[in-house]
């Protein structure tokens, strides 16, 4: 949750500067294309009735020059022949000139308009008429171009918070999609840490108990006593710390030298194995060819302990079968003691988990089922635990080779 509060947060900073920046240059771009749109319409009216006053068919008054603008027609003597509705009986606004057909910008500060002054961007332009040079003049209200850029701007500044709320709703949203996997593989590993230092004092305590107890004794079969006692929990405590070495490279090795396995071969060489130590029946009957690919020490050792899972819990029989079928290879282990609760078939698979107490007895790491998991779906496979009508019905399916 902090990293994902820490992300929005950085990211959301990150987009507010950019926004910033964004939204000035919109302005400074919409500034400058209202100048040049304001420029090009004045300079092309300004030409318009330049032209026509040397015609000498310009109106009296201008009445169609536009909204926010005035105009003023000067002859050659220097009077005003035509002007804007609040430039009437008004003065030449400009005693500018233009060369020619060129136009020329200049600024008009505080030109009367009816009761009001006002600044302007102007443009004149001067024509040839057969009794002299004529002289029209248009200007742009320089308060209207700054009423257009400060209205786009209040409304940018209405909308960026509005926006980056919704950009950060959305990134925390997207975040929190993202990053959930990998907040719960680091909540698993924290608990698979504290599980693995619960498991591993276990046996420290135990030792330090018997050693403190023998000490107390000079009696030599006290001491042989203990030794015994603390190479069963020594053998406990190697492979808990195999297994959880097995998970470690499961978890962070690249997937590399895979060869083609037959994973019937070895299914009969752990059930080989598994045999001379119990008196469970284990029937290999329904083993056949299943050559899948990946490592096949990884395989024996997901093989090996759904077995050793079976024969610990089958009250006498664990039926072993492996065959292909179109949906790939499918492996079997099913026994025939008290099975597994619907509640718990998938809890069982978690680390350090001893399953149904109904089946739980012996010894044990609580890690065998998960490292079968972690290596079928390591495989790009899935172990589940099927249907059955009594005991436990371990079901591993994976691809083809």
């Amino acid at each position: 949750m902090h990293t994902r509060r820490r992300l929005t947060g950085v990211a959301t900073a990150v987009s507010a500067v950019v926004l910033v920046a964004a939204s000035a240059l919109v302005l400074v771009l919409f500034q400058r294309q209202v100048l040049s749109s304001a420029d090009d319409l004045a300079r092309g009216r300004a030409a318009d009735l330049a032209t026509l006053a040397a015609d000498s068919a310009v109106p009296a008054l201008l009445a169609d020059i536009g909204d926010d603008a005035v105009g003023q027609v000067i002859g050659p003597d220097g009077s005003v022949l035509a002007a804007s509705d609040g430039l009437t009986g008004a003065p030449a606004i400009t005693d500018v000139r233009s060369a020619g057909d060129e136009a020329v910008q200049v600024d008009l500060d505080d030109v009367p308009d009816d009761d009001e002054t006002e600044d302007y961007r102007a443009w004149v332009v001067t024509e040839e008429g057969p009794d002299g040079s004529y002289t029209a003049v248009v200007g742009a209200s320089r308060e209207s171009i700054r009423e257009d850029v400060v209205a786009l701007g209040l409304a940018l500044l209405v909308a960026m918070p509005l926006v980056l709320v919704a950009a950060g709703g959305l990134l925390w949203l997207l975040l929190g999609r993202t990053l959930r996997p990998v907040e719960e593989a680091h909540r698993r590993q924290r608990a698979f840490v504290a599980d693995a230092a619960h498991e591993l004092q276990s046996p420290l305590a135990a030792y330090r108990a018997q050693l403190e107890v023998a000490q107390r004794h000079d009696d030599p079969k006290a001491w042989r006593e203990v030794a015994a006692d603390l190479l069963a929990d020594t053998d406990r405590m190697e492979r808990l710390v195999r297994d959880l070495l097995f998970l470690a490279r499961q978890d962070s090795s690249p997937v590399t030298g895979w060869t083609l396995v037959d994973l019937d071969d070895v299914v009969l060489e752990e059930v080989a194995r598994v045999r001379p130590g119990t008196t469970v029946v284990v029937d290999t009957g329904g083993v056949s060819a299943a050559p899948v690919r990946g490592s096949r020490d990884d395989l024996a050792r997901m093989v090996g302990n759904l077995l050793a899972n079976g024969v610990r819990h089958a009250r006498v029989r664990v039926e072993v079968a492996c065959h292909q079928d179109e949906s790939g290879t499918l492996l079997v282990v099913a026994d025939d003691g008290a099975g597994i609760e619907p509640a718990l078939r998938e809890t069982v698979f978690e680390r350090f988990r001893r399953g149904d107490p109904a089946r739980t007895h012996g010894a044990g790491t609580g890690l065998g089922l998960s490292i079968a998991r972690a290596v079928a779906e390591r495989h790009g496979g899935t172990v589940r635990i099927g249907e059955s009508d009594g005991g436990a019905r371990f079901e591993v399916r994976l691809p083809r080779a």
